[in-house]
């Protein structure tokens, strides 16, 4: 299993397009599929914000992950917290198997090497997950019409 940039993989976006429409975009007023996944097209970045990263086993994906600029843009006193790591998704039936800690690595590395130093996002029901990778919460909130837990990682602080 290995994770790729999805700008190499063009072919892609329709299948990461509807995983995210499915997962997230049906709450949202006003969207479709079609809106969702020509914003993924506008993702297909290499060395910069917005990138999209998608997790292959062989030549089929089980996963994907982003980094975004701001994840949340309807708050506006967290503007000046970027880049933020959104939309990590894995398959049903490849969750537990490693799949999304290999998607944050590299979306971790892939933030470090663009030279950012902290990375953000928010948590609803995922918060162990991420705390369990040595993300740190900041602060509970009520986002889109859920409790979230916003966490941040320092990119030159190891593991734990």
């Amino acid at each position: 299993m290995h994770v790729v940039n999805i700008a190499d993989h063009p072919d892609l976006v329709d299948v990461i397009g509807r995983w995210h429409w499915d997962q997230w975009g049906t709450n949202v007023p006003g969207g479709s599929l079609e809106s969702w996944t020509s914003s993924l097209r506008g993702q297909m970045r290499r060395d910069s914000v917005p990138s999209t990263f998608v997790a292959l086993d062989g030549d089929i994906p089980v996963g994907s992950v982003c980094l975004v600029e701001h994840d949340m843009p309807d708050s506006p006193d967290r503007g000046h917290l970027t880049p933020w790591v959104a939309y990590t998704f894995v398959v049903p039936a490849r969750r537990g198997q490693g799949v999304g800690r290999m998607l944050m690595a590299h979306a971790e590395a892939a933030a470090a090497a663009m030279g950012f130093t902290r990375v953000y996002l928010y948590a609803t029901t995922a918060r162990v997950f991420y705390e369990q990778l040595g993300w740190d919460p900041l602060a509970d909130d009520y986002y889109e019409g859920e409790f979230v837990t916003i966490m941040a990682l320092d990119l030159e602080t190891p593991r734990r």
